[in-house]
């Protein structure tokens, strides 16, 4: 018996401390809810006192609107920065911006058939205005962090770009996606250079281009990583990085095939700006490249033969009325020829013998190009740009190689007022090719009557209707518009509506 008692009372003691144990976790729970909701309490307690507060002045501004500016102020500067502050606590927007580009519309030829995009081949661009056939739109995303409160001049961040193409108005299922910048920054880090910032990751890196021919002269964009903005005493800004690409393929349909071969292509990038010079600031640019050997990259029939390469470039910048004049020149040979970080896929060399695929070798290789690029806006009622292009390129095959051309243009804009404007184009591009033995011309003018939100010459959104129109040699006959009305022509017209933006 005494067995049996002292058996139920160790489990008697045993549930004691678990009721004993139970209570107190509940006890903690019932704390816990009661400092949440303390918190809960407090936030809906500065959030009615914001609401309250915004209300009130909304409603001053709004009396002040109607009795004038004589009456006293009823908020003190000490309400006003705990309103303020108030708002950015609770801003769920704080730290995140958004950013991008699209232009999308329609447009057809004489036959009313889709438009199609005048381009002489071997020409690295084409006058852009009313020539755009396709929707292209950039959605760039980026976070700063500011729940870090980190010391004034310290910023980390973020950067995720995607974009989409939809080519020739076909339905939107057909569309690419695209990932052109996924990326992070570090600044203020370096005690030593507060303004240098540290990146890694893929993006858009210090690109100059044309904007009327959409042409890139340097574009360096691609994966890696380096720094940026590293003051060397009152020269300039030296700015380094390590760039990687492969082919650049964004031009239409998602098929992934899987046979191709793609070789991979290591840059470095070294360049300093901001280097005081007269009349302006200048850039020195150099870059050294390697790429392997190669068989058909991108399935093209072609066998590479690698090595290295060097670039080189000099800019120099002014600042005109309403603009600003640049101009460069660039020479490169080998794996840096293309004055980029991708590498090119020589389709327009492939060979249609698949027993006799074509050799390009990278020793072989040079490049030679100058840009002159000017923006003016001398009145209120015009704004301008013209630009001119020469580039000489030496392919690197067996056989003569060299692809010479010559681009020059002008968009002038009437400005009528503050939002209707009449923007004319007018360009021409010459090329001669050894590659294909042929040499000709293209010609194309555009005139489009716009709106906009302004009258200056980048002002957008831009809403425009167009008519263009351009004619060709007749050694490109069939090759300009090849899939449209003005296949077997060597002149065409088209009309269309268009939207552009950046924001």
């Amino acid at each position: 018996m005494a067995e049996i008692r002292a058996e139920i009372a160790a489990m008697r003691a045993a549930y004691e401390t678990q009721i004993s144990a139970l209570e107190n976790r509940v006890k903690e729970l019932e704390a816990e809810r009661n400092e949440d909701r303390a918190i809960t309490a407090q936030v809906q307690k500065e959030a009615d006192a914001a609401q309250v507060m915004a209300q009130t002045a909304i409603a001053e501004v709004s009396q002040a609107s109607v009795a004038g500016p004589s009456g006293e102020a009823k908020f003190t500067d000490a309400q006003i920065a705990q309103l303020e502050e108030t708002f950015e606590k609770y801003d769920v927007t704080r730290g995140f911006t958004f950013n991008g580009y699209f232009r999308a519309g329609f447009g057809v030829d004489e036959e009313g058939n889709t438009m199609p995009a005048f381009k002489l081949p071997d020409a690295g661009a084409k006058f852009r205005l009313g020539n755009e056939t396709e929707t292209y739109v950039e959605t760039a995303f980026g976070y700063t962090f500011p729940e870090l409160e980190l010391p004034e001049g310290t910023e980390f961040s973020i950067g995720f770009r995607p974009s989409y193409v939809v080519p020739d108005n076909e339905d939107s299922r057909n569309s690419t996606f695209s990932v052109r910048e996924a990326y992070a920054m570090a600044k203020g880090v370096w005690e030593a250079q507060p303004e240098a910032s540290f990146w890694a990751g893929q993006r858009f890196y210090q690109r100059w281009d044309v904007h009327m021919s959409d042409f890139y002269y340097l574009d360096m964009s691609g994966y890696g990583g380096g720094v940026e903005d590293v003051a060397i005493g009152d020269f300039g800004k030296l700015s380094a990085a390590w760039v990687g690409g492969s082919i650049d393929d964004l031009s239409g349909g998602s098929e992934i095939v899987d046979d191709k071969v793609i070789n991979a292509k290591n840059s470095i990038d070294l360049r300093i700006s901001d280097i005081d010079v007269p009349a302006g600031t200048g850039l020195i640019w150099v870059n050294v490249a390697h790429v392997d050997d190669n068989n058909s990259p991108n399935g093209n029939n072609v066998n590479i033969e690698g090595g290295g390469g060097l670039a080189f470039g000099l800019m120099h910048e002014m600042e005109l009325e309403g603009g600003y004049n640049r101009a460069m020149v660039q020479y490169g040979f080998g794996a840096a020829a293309n004055f980029r970080a991708t590498e090119p896929d020589f389709n327009q060399v492939s060979s249609s013998d698949p027993l006799n695929p074509t050799l390009v070798d990278y020793d072989d290789i040079w490049h030679f190009r100058f840009v002159e690029d000017i923006v003016l806006k001398p009145n209120e009622k015009w704004s301008i740009q013209a630009a001119f292009v020469y580039d000489l390129f030496d392919a690197g095959l067996v056989d003569d190689s060299q692809v010479e051309w010559v681009s020059l243009g002008v968009r002038p804009i009437y400005h009528f007022n503050e939002y209707w404007s009449l923007a004319f184009e007018a360009g021409v591009d010459h090329t001669d090719s050894e590659i294909k033995d042929r040499e000709g011309e293209l010609y194309k003018v555009t005139i489009a009557p716009q709106i906009t939100p302004g009258r200056g010459y980048f002002d957008r959104p831009a809403l425009r209707f167009f008519v263009t129109y351009a004619s060709w040699s007749d050694e490109f006959e069939g090759e300009v518009a090849p899939d449209s009305s003005y296949s077997t022509d060597t002149d065409g017209i088209t009309f269309g509506i268009q939207a552009e933006a950046w924001w």
